[in-house]
């Protein structure tokens, strides 16, 4: 009887296409163990232990903040031969280890691009000996494992993007933007504890937004170069405008709040709240290729006129404008992409 949920469960990560990660690491980790076999070099989960300090669970990240950690482990890495270097010809080994691991331990906290550099540095300076090879010689087998790693998990990140990252960023833009605008057309307020509950998942949601959006533009840098040339970052630019949306759309029902308490709003902050809804929902179409409505930014445009010159609604005109200039720099992300052959905006 319980097998029936857990099925379920990973049949929703199979079609969500949450599986991937997982299989990128697992793929990363077996080619590197079959890259330095097929080279016969010795202690080969050294390979290993590099794909498991620089891959992450997405192309995006990877290749972006991924790359502080590969210049970090071939700092690290290098630091330790000169260690091993030292070694070779009699410096104290214990105080010579300490010494260089502690420094890049130093250099690691001041600098998040070195965390991973005391690690590959630990990784060639404990290199013993292997019958037939100096120290030496094994500190420079591991640079050679480690760079392999290195290179099988940006590899396994690139030809491994996430496919179809633009149309799964879309789909969940689309549904975060829906759920702002039942938000605001909502004519219950929540409660604080509830309001807290929402605002805490909307901002989750944007974040692995911003992770999908780096996967997104990484894809259509490297599988769609020629339609995506000068319009690189869209996918990001998108993310950080829906995240200002759901900012402006805070502001707006603060605004809303301060002015009536919990009163119920009176006509003009009902239509005013409606045409945002309309508006932000709109967006939500555009993403999904179903077309706006023509007249909701126009409507959300008369709102924000019309509040400057009534006095007990002029604290509205600022919001109001704000979420309708968010709304249309978003509707200019998503020109390009209409003409891309992925259909991927």
């Amino acid at each position: 009887m319980n097998a029936m949920p857990a099925l379920q469960h990973f049949a929703g990560l199979w079609r969500h296409g949450r599986w991937r990660p997982g299989v990128q690491l697992a793929g990363a980790v077996a080619l590197a163990w079959i890259v330095s076999v097929a080279l016969r070099l010795p202690e080969s989960f050294w390979a290993v232990m590099s794909v498991l300090i620089v891959m992450r669970p997405s192309a995006g990240s990877t290749l972006d903040a991924g790359w502080d950690r590969v210049r970090g482990t071939a700092a690290g890495a290098l630091c330790g031969l000169a260690g091993v270097y030292l070694h070779h010809h009699g410096a104290p080994v214990l105080p010579v280890t300490l010494a260089v691991v502690m420094l890049l331990a130093f250099a690691g906290a001041a600098v998040p691009g070195l965390r991973s550099a005391p690690v590959a540095a630990l990784i060639i300076l404990s290199a013993g000996g292997i019958p037939g090879h100096s120290a030496l010689q094994v500190a420079l087998l591991r640079m050679a494992q480690i760079g392999i790693g290195v290179g099988v998990a940006m590899a396994v990140s690139t030809v491994m993007s996430e496919y179809h990252a633009g149309v799964r960023f879309d789909e969940g833009c689309a549904a975060l933007l829906r759920g702002i605008a039942r938000r605001m057309a909502a004519t219950s307020r929540p409660t604080d504890a509830e309001r807290e509950r929402i605002d805490t998942g909307t901002r989750a949601a944007l974040g692995r937004l911003a992770v999908l959006a780096g996967s997104a533009d990484l894809e259509a840098r490297w599988w769609r170069r020629g339609t995506a040339a000068g319009n690189a970052r869209t996918y990001r630019d998108r993310a950080r405008l829906a995240a200002r949306i759901f900012q402006d759309a805070v502001v707006l029902d603060r605004v809303f709040r301060l002015e009536k308490g919990d009163e119920a709003p009176d006509s003009f902050r009902h239509d005013a709240a409606r045409a945002a809804a309309r508006a932000i929902a709109a967006m939500a179409d555009a993403l999904e290729g179903k077309g706006a409505p023509p007249d909701t930014a126009e409507q959300l445009e008369r709102c924000a006129h019309a509040s400057r010159g009534t006095p007990s609604n002029a604290m509205l005109a600022a919001p109001l404008k704000l979420l309708l200039d968010d709304l249309r720099l978003f509707r200019h992300t998503l020109q390009p992409a209409r003409h891309s052959p992925s259909g991927a905006g």
